[in-house]
């Protein structure tokens, strides 16, 4: 047996047991991984929890049901919205979250009236739906909350509605998959047999272990519907509550994941003599596989290899394009538990990839000999692997392609490595034919991406030291190269203020160390264009020295003269305009703290009012928000608080800010006050 102690995992010796690398001729029957266990401390697990495998993988997808979630709101949000399974109503399951939201003061005093409250709420919120089920957290597992009298209560005042319960806290197994058994076998246990469901063929069977990602199981419905088999239960992708309670009705239970669902197939087979037939339904040889063991079981395989025909047409040419761009590519597949199985022969091959590495969150025993049965020696098998485990796999096989879920897609893509996602798909479906070329698609498109290849660029330290050695002759390049050009600058500043240059002559010349030019004699003036031909023939050569020619040199040296004169004004010109307004703007900013003092010293009162005002009104809102928190008493409506405000200002302003208007204020008071108080002091 070839386990592997990675070197992150040298602290923690014990997760050694865990991690598995195939060998030529390993018999996995002898001796497989550990899993299904409890995570090891210091190990950063990426399972989900128990209550968690229940609602969201589970319960969450029936299209027509409340799913409340007795617990605070974190229980609720966790579960809502991630994962993508559709249905053909609206998406009603997908819309909506709902919760007890229990605070601190359930927790202290129990959460069942708060509970019932919710359910009551949800109903009448949604008049159309009578179905709902109520999960357990890891709060009100732990203070005891009743919920199943509560659930009692509800029916028996509602009347028309059914509830099921889940008691399944986040804390009761070890993954997710605790979850998957808890609503598997109650279900069975009090639902199933409950109502007689419409049988319109003499071909019935239940689908189990499908959840509808992205339509998963409208490709399913669609086959069946060709073959003229008629789907009693979908567990639970685009089911209903009620088509649940008759899957005792049907001749066949046919069952996909069966981590998730195989709990329910093997009671059904128990109790009512159901067959459970396992197949996989990714990737064209898996399909054409299930495909003719349905048309098997039912006596029309003719039906299946036509509709295998149909499809095989419609897709092959599609799916070997694809597959002439894979072949070759090296993936690692990190997902659940049955997955594993159900891809790693598909993409091996219909489409020639290697799959180099696996690990599973929640896989059990049987799980981990059917995924080692199938993969190639040296692929490394991992139970509930680590962020840090992760790290040091992918650098030991180096793939091409992660099939992942959202949490460790999020760490793949900071490794700048091409991601799929294996939970929720990127564009699926991706289960039958139609289904593999979409998933050969997205995997093609993730690895030939022109932004991935970009990003996979990896920049070490000898190319680091490259780049800075790079840019340090760039640097001294450039350095240079303004240095030259400064030097014709300033050569072509002192040129222009000599008042008079001669022009070369064989007959007379003397030579100026300081211009670097041939000087005159004072008794000769040459002309504006003899001045010009003498400058291009003396700095020329400094020129071409930095790649820039005489005629860039003058312009660049007028330009700055033109700049400079724009820039000083003659004292007798008019300043522009836009100059006048920006120094009004400098006045008046310098005068501005003088002209604020003034305004403060005459209206100090009228100032010390409002504020007074401003400051009662804000602690007149914080004392009816904290009696609120605390006595539940309403609040005002934001109408009447604005009007409120309203007056106050206008009573500011109206009786506060001048002394005549304060005058007449304290008249009118006493005036109210000669007729108050005769009344007043009257027997």
């Amino acid at each position: 047996m070839a386990l592997k102690l990675l070197k992150c995992d040298e602290s923690i010796p014990e997760r050694e047991k865990h991690v598995y690398i195939k060998e030529k001729g390993e018999d996995t029957t002898q001796f497989l991984p550990l899993s299904n266990i409890e995570t090891i401390p210091g190990s950063l697990s990426e399972r989900g929890c128990s209550y968690c495998g229940a609602k969201l993988v589970i319960g969450g997808v029936l299209k027509d049901t409340i799913q409340m979630i007795h617990g605070p709101i974190g229980c609720s949000y966790d579960t809502w919205h991630t994962k993508r399974y559709p249905s053909d109503n609206g998406n009603f399951q997908l819309k909506y979250a709902w919760s007890s939201d229990m605070k601190e003061s359930h927790i202290v005093f129990g959460g069942e009236k708060q509970l019932k409250k919710s359910m009551l709420e949800a109903f009448a919120e949604f008049p159309e739906i009578k179905r709902m089920i109520v999960y357990t957290t890891c709060a009100t597992a732990l203070i005891g909350d009743d919920i199943r009298a509560v659930v009692k209560d509800v029916e028996k005042q509602l009347g028309d509605v059914d509830i099921f319960c889940v008691e399944c806290p986040g804390f009761a197994g070890v993954s997710q998959s605790k979850g998957h058994h808890v609503l598997n076998i109650g279900w069975v246990n009090e639902k199933v047999g409950t109502l007689e469901p419409e049988i319109t063929s003499p071909y019935t069977m239940n689908v189990i272990g499908d959840y509808n990602i992205q339509g998963d199981t409208f490709v399913l419905e669609k086959y069946m519907e060709k073959m003229g088999v008629q789907i009693i239960a979908h567990f639970t992708g685009n089911g209903t509550y009620d088509s649940l309670r008759g899957m005792h009705r049907a001749q066949l239970n046919v069952t996909n994941c069966a981590r998730s669902a195989g709990y329910i197939a093997n009671e059904l087979k128990n109790r009512y003599g159901i067959p459970r037939l396992d197949v996989d339904t990714w990737g064209f040889d898996y399909c054409k596989e299930a495909l003719r063991k349905i048309g098997a079981f039912f006596g029309i395989e003719d039906r299946a290899e036509a509709l295998i025909a149909e499809e095989v047409a419609k897709y092959e040419s599609k799916l070997a394009w694809y597959k002439e761009r894979l072949k070759g590519k090296k993936v690692c597949i990190w997902t659940g538990g049955p997955r594993l199985w159900h891809w790693t022969k598909a993409l091996e091959d219909d489409l020639g990839m290697q799959v180099v590495a696996m690990s599973s969150k929640f896989g059990h025993q049987e799980d981990f000999e059917k995924v080692i049965a199938r993969g190639q020696e040296g692929t490394i098998y991992i139970d509930d692997g680590n962020e840090l485990e992760f790290f040091e796999v992918l650098e030991i096989v180096k793939p091409d392609l992660v099939l992942t879920g959202p949490r460790v897609g999020a760490l793949v893509k900071k490794l700048h490595l091409p991601y799929v996602n294996g939970h929720g798909y990127h564009n699926g479906p991706y289960m039958g034919f139609e289904g593999a070329v979409n998933m050969a698609r997205d995997m093609y498109n993730a690895i030939s991406s022109p932004l991935m290849k970009f990003a996979a660029i990896d920049i070490r330290e000898d190319e680091k030291q490259k780049d800075i050695s790079s840019q340090e002759n760039d640097k001294t390049l450039k350095e240079k190269s303004e240095e030259i050009i400064n030097g014709i600058l300033n050569k072509t500043a002192d040129i222009f203020s000599v008042e008079q240059v001669v022009l070369e002559t064989p007959a007379d010349k003397s030579f100026d160390p300081n211009t670097n030019i041939l000087m005159p004699e004072p008794s000769y003036t040459p002309t504006p264009e003899e001045n010009r031909k003498l400058l291009e023939s003396e700095v020329q050569q400094s020129a071409e020295s930095v790649d820039i020619t005489l005629t860039e040199a003058i312009a660049a040296h007028e330009n700055s003269k033109l700049e400079t004169q724009l820039l000083l004004p003659h004292a007798n010109e008019k300043l522009p305009q836009w100059q006048q307004i920006v120094e009004k703007l400098t006045d008046f900013s310098e005068q501005f703290p003088e002209y604020l003092g003034k305004f403060f010293n005459e209206y100090q009162l009228p100032i010390f009012y409002f504020a007074s005002i401003i400051a009662a009104t804000i602690a007149v809102k914080i004392v009816l928000a904290v009696l609120n928190v605390i006595n539940e008493i309403p609040q005002l409506h934001l109408v009447f608080e604005l009007t409120g405000i309203g007056y106050a200002i206008w009573f500011v302003f109206r009786y506060l800010l001048k002394a005549s208007t304060r005058q007449e204020l304290a008249a009118q008071i006493r005036s109210i006050q000669k007729e108050i108080m005769p009344k007043a002091s009257r027997p």
